[in-house]
């Protein structure tokens, strides 16, 4: 744009201007007295010159005291880069009492009329205009540097339909605005229906920090139809046979007071559990069922898969006004159980009852998954008659039955020898997970001698102490990129997460030893960087299996006003990375397993697949084949990659998948036919999250916008009030240009000049 050039006199000198100006004046006032009375002789007409000349250049030379100077500021003016998000989610389809659809108003906001918004909004900013499809993002149109950079002529219509499954404001956006430059703005067009990944709020904070307001334009009704949807349906995703299956129904409830409905579960037609209850209008409920799992219908005699059962969710008005809803689209969900025949194991072994211990005792125990069981030492003068022996395993293959082992501040010394052989073996043959939580008393360095070095990740320096108080935790690039280690739906707002939890009181001081990886680092709060000589967290791989060391007993303090919110998270996480894989489907040769049992549409699945050879040792230089069919028909071949935790373990994703019933099936290798065996997988439809609330979410889109230093605007606002704000994003170059007159050449050569001319006058004037 064209720049704009101010200029001014600025004055600058040691002694105060008006002081200046008045001797200056009073001094040029004084030579012009004296030079008139050697002039009243001179007869010309332009005898005033001379003496107007001495006036002035007096003036001038006085006047440098005050140390004049000139300032030119040109503003040079650049366009601000508005990111234009629009929602195009199955709940744009929505049409609000009296009006179009979600998505049309849209359309028509910045796209129609005699000067549309979009065209509007480009003649001050730099605008692109993005489609949200779920967890995609589609680049419609840009416009910048006043049309030098553009992608073709403004669209019309934005030729797609409100059909995208779910509402992502976390990734999404981030895919959308891209590179984040100074002076960028985002205007979101949504309702505000959040039910992908990630969290919105946190991406606002991210935005805040980055100088880039999101403005949210709010689309719908804030007053809900009547309509009945299901929410969510919490429960296990596996369960034996012989126990009850509990759970929690969540539904949205919109009606007229009064109004009779039913809510009730079933499966292959037989109704398992149901409830009547009347509307309130009050938004969500909660019910509770269970139901024994061993009234069950028996599995179809074609289905493959025998441990797999479908539930089926129901809500409905009864009575004469079951016409009454908005919408019967979310009334029903579907959800896929297994039936289980044994549990994950995890023994936990420790020198005493820490809290550290205790409390994973309990996240264990409380998970349907797992079974744990927890040995303290007591510390008996006889070892044989000491608690660890009597509670250890008693035999080789129960101790390899463990899926993990968590080994605490105990000393080997309470083992016997063949007990230590199990546990090498355990790790380094069987595949076993195992995990060390060091301790004041110090007896895992003990581990770090013998037949179990091997095992020990890390060494302590002989000179090393314990740091005490203000200890934070910090991810190193490698935890950062770990799964087990996110305690935060948003990855790039997880490394700022951990030093924020509360404080450390104890932590050991050791190295990494040679192979491992360290996944975190011990520091004190308030220092900038991690210290990188004092691993928090350090992983090892070990024969074929895993080991996991923490520095620190003291991660139950995370509990602190939030409960189970990061430690329960955490440690079932690092339980799931570090432990056996587990296997649903099994023979000499061949084992394949999923990373859930539970999907729905859109999500992949982690193959897992583990090779052995005819003495039952694991394959590592195996190159195994997974074949993904759906309904008996192949819909996919994966190349598996060796994991990189787990020795002779293969792992792949498959594609994304919809609802149906699928069987993996696997091939040793390239020229291999397909085993036998199969995992079957079930891709239950959970029903359209899109449809689940029909209101908009504006404490969500009023969060965001303000968080992140932007307004939130209803859809009748946006189209007057928009420009405006924009504005405030406009970049501004400024390039300032300063001349020091008083010591210029141009302020002593306007001087010389002067009384050149006065001297040549003089001689004219025959004065001299």
């Amino acid at each position: 744009m064209i720049p704009t050039t101010e200029t001014t006199l600025r004055f600058t000198g040691d002694y105060p201007v008006i002081t200046v100006w008045l001797v200056a004046f009073g001094l040029a006032a004084a030579m012009w007295f004296l030079y008139r009375r050697e002039l009243k002789f001179v007869g010309s007409r332009w005898a005033w010159v001379p003496a107007a000349l001495r006036s002035l250049a007096v003036f001038l030379l006085v006047l440098a005291l005050s140390g004049p100077m000139m300032r030119r500021e040109t503003t040079q003016r650049q366009l601000g880069r508005v990111v234009l998000a629009v929602d195009t989610s199955a709940s744009m389809k929505l049409e609000d009492k009296g009006s179009d659809a979600r998505l049309l108003r849209a359309e028509k906001m910045l796209l129609s009329g005699a000067t549309p918004l979009l065209k509007k909004l480009t003649e001050t900013q730099d605008v692109e205009l993005v489609l949200l499809r779920g967890q995609l993002t589609q680049h419609v149109w840009w416009n910048r540097q006043k049309g030098k950079d553009t992608s073709g002529d403004m669209p019309t219509t934005f030729e797609v339909q409100a059909d995208a499954p779910i509402t992502n404001l976390d990734n999404a956006l981030r895919d959308a605005l891209g590179p984040v430059t100074p002076g960028t703005a985002l205007v979101l067009l949504t309702d505000g229906q959040h039910n992908g990944p990630g969290s919105p709020e946190e991406f606002a904070t991210t935005m805040k920090q980055a100088n880039t307001p999101i403005f949210t334009v709010g689309f719908g009704s804030e007053i809900p139809p009547p309509d009945l949807s299901v929410l969510n349906v919490i429960t296990a995703e596996s369960v034996f046979t012989e126990e009850n299956l509990q759970g929690r129904l969540l539904i949205s409830d919109s009606l007229p007071a009064g109004t009779p409905a039913l809510i009730k579960i079933t499966s292959s037609g037989k109704t398992m559990w149901e409830q009547n209850f009347t509307g309130d209008g009050k938004g969500e409920r909660r019910f509770d069922f269970h139901f024994p799992v061993k009234e069950l219908p028996l599995a179809p005699a074609a289905e493959r898969d025998k441990t797999l059962r479908l539930l089926n969710v129901q809500v409905a008005v009864q009575g004469e006004r079951s016409n009454l809803e908005k919408t019967r689209s979310n009334n029903s969900r579907e959800v896929a159980l297994h039936l289980l025949s044994k549990k994950r194991k995890v023994l936990i072994l420790d020198g005493r009852p820490r809290w550290e211990t205790r409390y994973i005792h309990n996240h264990f125990d409380r998970d349907e998954r797992w079974e744990a069981k927890l040995v303290f030492d007591d510390y008996a003068d006889k070892i044989d008659s000491g608690s660890i022996q009597k509670l250890f395993p008693l035999t080789r293959e129960e101790l390899l039955s463990y899926d993990l082992v968590l080994i605490g501040d105990v000393s080997p010394s309470r083992f016997k020898e063949f007990q230590l052989d199990w546990l090498v073996e355990y790790v380094e043959k069987r595949g076993g997970g195992l995990i060390l939580i060091d301790g004041l008393h110090g007896h895992l360095k003990e581990w770090a001698k013998g037949k179990t070095a091997s095992l020990i990740p890390v060494s302590w320096p002989a000179s090393s102490n314990a740091l005490a108080k203000n200890i934070v935790w910090r991810l190193t690039p490698d935890g950062e990129r770990q799964q087990a280690l996110r305690l935060s739906d948003s990855p790039s707002a997880n490394a700022t997460l951990w030093p924020t939890l509360p404080e450390m009181r104890w932590a050991a001081q050791v190295t990494a030893q040679p192979g491992a990886v360290t996944l975190a680092t011990l520091g004190t709060s308030g220092t900038l960087t991690p210290t990188a000589t004092l691993p928090a967290a350090v992983f090892r791989p070990v024969g074929a299996g895993a080991v996991l060391y923490l520095a620190t007993d003291d991660l139950w303090r995370w509990r602190f006003q939030v409960g189970d919110l990061y430690h329960q998270r955490l440690w079932m996480q690092l339980a799931a990375w570090v432990a056996a894989p587990p296997f649903q489907a099994e023979d000499k040769k061949l084992s394949i397993g999923s990373d859930r049992m539970r999907y729905t549409p859109g999500e992949q699945s982690e193959i897992r697949v583990r090779v052995r050879n005819a003495a039952g040792e694991l394959v590592s230089n195996a190159e195994p084949r997974a074949f993904v069919l759906l309904d008996g028909k192949e819909i996919a071949t994966l190349q598996l990659e060796p994991d990189p935790t787990h020795f002779g373990i293969y792992r792949t994703l498959s594609p994304p998948l919809k609802a149906g019933a699928y069987e993996i099936a696997v091939a040793d290798s390239p020229a291999a036919a397909r085993s036998d065996l199969r995992l079957s997988l079930r891709v239950a439809d959970a029903g359209n999250p899109e449809w689940a609330t029909l209101t908009m979410n504006r404490p969500l889109l009023e969060a965001m916008a303000n968080t992140s230093g932007g307004r939130f605007m209803r859809e009748e606002q946006a189209a007057t009030e928009l420009p405006d704000l924009l504005k405030s994003i406009d970049r501004k170059q400024v390039t300032i240009q300063e001349t020091i007159l008083w010591s210029s050449w141009w302020w002593f050569g306007a001087v010389i000049v002067l009384i050149s001319v006065e001297w040549l006058l003089r001689k004219r004037f025959k004065l001299v």
